[in-house]
């Protein structure tokens, strides 16, 4: 009897699955870190993609903003940022002309330990650092209005505000990580202006737009919320140069791309359908998928819930392992909006008759899930009330979640009916029939 390994939180849980039951343990072949992170990264800038040099790009007396991702990315910007530096200083950047600007989106500004810890100590020599909410009204300023009529025609262009250090800047630089992503395919490039470096009400708006999108994103590198944000940067506030990192599922450096926010951007997708794709010949009718290592609260763990999802059979069970030591964190309401009726919170969504826009798009992510397939989730953060809430079963083990939804099945379907994910949080299954079908 196979025990599997499954992460969690900052441990691991294991579940025990008969050999008769377990058609699949979905993990992708391991890749080697890169083994030398600086040359990596400065091969990268010596050759970015699509664009000069960033030193051919800066001119002195210009001012650049360096955007960053915030403390729930494991990009390594301290690796990062003294290449970049060094690159904008031989071109004359003054260090009185650079601000480095945490993309929060509307997570909570970083600690001052949190700050040292994510930009190294290159970064607190001087320059100036912006680290400010989304609800800081004098932080932002408007920048034009963000249209979906190419993808999404049933949503009206809504305004979008940009934090003024970045929208004020001569030349703007984004330093982020490419990985699967429910809404936009795969995160990285132009997303860390867009909702990165955004005010609440524009994040809220871009949140929205996934509650009109009905099919599953994940791994699309063309998904329709990344063409509708490209779009909207390139002409009101271009990214003139991106460094993107992809890492190993150990949180290694496996790559580096620079360069163009669109080119390079593509070129890291690459490179991440390498490290986090699995092919996967079919869907089973019992689904396991373990939310790390993004399992610090609800709101993270829910990107587990797609990777399950792009494998599990129409009326299956998926079952998901989320720590979630944060709970609900800052999106308390998540739970309620996860528990209504799809069609009607839509609509409510559409009518804006919701009290939090982005909370209710990422609840009626899940409701919409729910009619499809049966929830369950195993979490030590997430309270049972709140769980049952949001119309999904709680279970005290994951033991006890499979062995309950295989004897649900009927006896025929038990045979090889169970996949694992022990990383759903950044694994990519990709449905790929076998050969000769």
């Amino acid at each position: 009897m196979p025990l599997i390994e499954i992460p969690y939180g900052a441990g691991t849980r294991t579940v025990a699955i008969p050999d008769d039951w377990l058609g699949a343990v979905v993990a992708p072949q391991p890749v080697p870190a890169h083994p030398d992170v600086d040359a990596c990264i400065v091969g990268a800038l010596r050759q970015p993609i699509g664009t000069p040099r960033l030193r051919d790009l800066v001119h002195s007396g210009q001012t650049v903003a360096i955007i960053v991702d915030d403390r729930t990315r494991k990009t390594p910007i301290h690796r990062l940022l003294p290449p970049v530096l060094a690159e904008l200083h031989d071109a004359g950047a003054q260090r009185r002309d650079i601000r480095i600007v945490v993309a929060l989106g509307t997570h909570r500004p970083l600690s001052p330990v949190e700050l040292s810890l994510k930009l190294g100590a290159a970064a607190l020599g001087g320059y100036l650092l912006v680290n400010v909410p989304s609800t800081d009204p004098d932080a932002f300023v408007a920048c034009g209005d963000l249209s979906f009529r190419e993808s999404l025609t049933a949503l009206r262009p809504v305004p979008v505000a940009v934090n003024r250090w970045v929208a004020e800047a001569d030349v703007r630089i984004g330093l982020g990580m490419i990985t699967p992503h429910l809404d936009a395919g795969f995160s990285g490039g132009a997303k860390i202006v867009l909702p990165g470096v955004c005010s609440l009400s524009t994040v809220d708006a871009f949140h929205r737009a996934s509650a009109f999108i009905t099919e599953n994103q994940l791994g699309q590198p063309n998904a329709p919320l990344r063409r509708a944000l490209e779009a909207f940067v390139q002409t009101h506030v271009p990214l003139h140069f991106i460094v993107n990192t992809i890492l190993t599922l150990d949180g290694e450096l496996f790559a580096c791309v620079a360069g163009d926010a669109v080119a390079a951007q593509r070129a890291g997708v690459t490179y991440a359908q390498s490290v986090y794709g699995v092919p996967v010949t079919r869907r089973f009718p019992i689904v396991v998928a373990g939310c790390a290592p993004y399992d610090q609260d609800l709101w993270q763990s829910i990107k587990g819930a797609w990777a399950g999802d792009l494998i599990a059979a129409d009326g299956g069970t998926l079952i998901l392992v989320a720590a979630a030591p944060e709970g609900s964190s800052n999106y308390p309401r998540v739970p309620a909006y996860a528990g209504q009726n799809p069609q009607a919170l839509r609509r409510a969504i559409n009518s804006n008759r919701v009290e939090d826009a982005m909370q209710a798009a990422t609840g009626l992510l899940w409701s919409t899930l729910r009619q499809r397939v049966n929830l369950i989730m195993v979490s030590d953060g997430l309270p049972q009330r709140e769980i049952q809430r949001m119309g999904a079963q709680w279970r005290h083990s994951i033991d006890a979640a499979v062995e309950g939804a295989v004897a649900a099945q009927p006896f025929d379907q038990r045979y090889g009916g169970v996949a694992v994910i022990p990383q759903a949080g950044v694994v990519l299954p990709v449905l790929t029939p076998p050969a000769g079908d």
